[in-house]
């Protein structure tokens, strides 16, 4: 069966913005809204770029990208929902962000690097000593970087209850996260300035930057059903995709994390992922 398919735009260039993206290309819907018909979507990135006659080395920060946005993709390909505006990745805004941030645990399981992650000349699979230190690595001041999301979402919700009676509003927001933020000789500004998600967008990120956190308790804790019952578990993947991937915005995005996982999300995968509960 033909699902769909997909362009990809790996490379920079001059003019093309920075970052990585997933754009739905074409929605695949009839126009009676009684079938629906294959969809295409689009991937662009800003990858290490091959040099010469050399193929492009990604790094592993680069893979997991890869992988972050083929899940975006997977969210608008598999989408059944034959109404545009509530099919794929047209949902919840803490919800939207489960199907690419679970892909990104496949990178971090040596099952899977063993047989995506060899050298390209030799293609001897990536040594046992390289990906302890990587595993070492993953979770060095991750108590900072948690503390930093903290903040951003403080800041965040902050400005948009309060800032429009502030006066001085560095300084508001500055005592608003000054419990998230480390005590240093020196403290240096808020990013309030410099922080576009914040306002750029009217139905993006704004008074929703929580949700970077909320979805890596919901991927964290997700990703533990096919740890427990296999990493390439084909049922629990098609589970997966039939609970989540298929339904878009039609039900509650809580109900459909209960029929996936059988209960209320629970942040202890989470904790334990980034070395808290340890």
């Amino acid at each position: 069966e033909f699902i769909g398919a997909f362009y990809t735009d790996w490379f920079p260039r001059e003019g093309k913005r920075s970052g990585a993206w997933m754009n739905p290309f074409r929605n695949g819907l009839a126009e009676d809204l009684s079938t629906v018909e294959p969809r295409m979507g689009v991937v662009c990135g800003n990858l290490t770029k091959p040099i010469g006659d050399e193929p492009a080395l990604l790094t592993h920060r680069e893979v997991q990208t890869v992988f972050h946005e083929f899940g975006h993709l997977f969210h608008h390909l598999l989408g059944k929902v034959p109404i545009a505006s509530m099919n794929g990745c047209s949902v919840a805004w803490d919800f939207v962000e489960l199907p690419s941030q679970i892909m990104e645990n496949w990178c971090w399981e040596k099952d899977l690097l063993t047989k995506i992650a060899t050298h390209y000349q030799t293609d001897q699979a990536i040594p046992d000593e390289l990906f302890e230190k990587m595993s070492l690595a993953r979770n060095f001041q991750s108590a900072v970087t948690v503390m930093r999301q903290l903040s951003f979402g403080k800041m965040d919700l902050f400005m948009h209850l309060e800032g429009h009676k502030l006066e001085d509003i560095e300084q508001a927001v500055e005592t608003a996260i000054a419990t998230y933020r480390p005590q240093l000789n020196s403290q240096s500004p808020t990013m309030l300035s410099r922080f576009p998600h914040l306002f750029a967008n009217p139905v993006g990120y704004a008074a929703g930057y929580y949700s970077y956190l909320w979805a890596a308790v919901l991927d964290a804790d997700a990703f533990t059903r096919f740890q427990n019952e296999g990493l390439f578990n084909a049922k629990v993947g098609q589970e997966f995709r039939t609970c989540i991937l298929e339904k878009g915005n039609s039900e509650p995005a809580e109900d459909l994390f209960r029929q996936f996982m059988g209960r209320d999300p629970d942040p202890t995968a989470l904790l334990n992922r980034i070395g808290y509960a340890q």
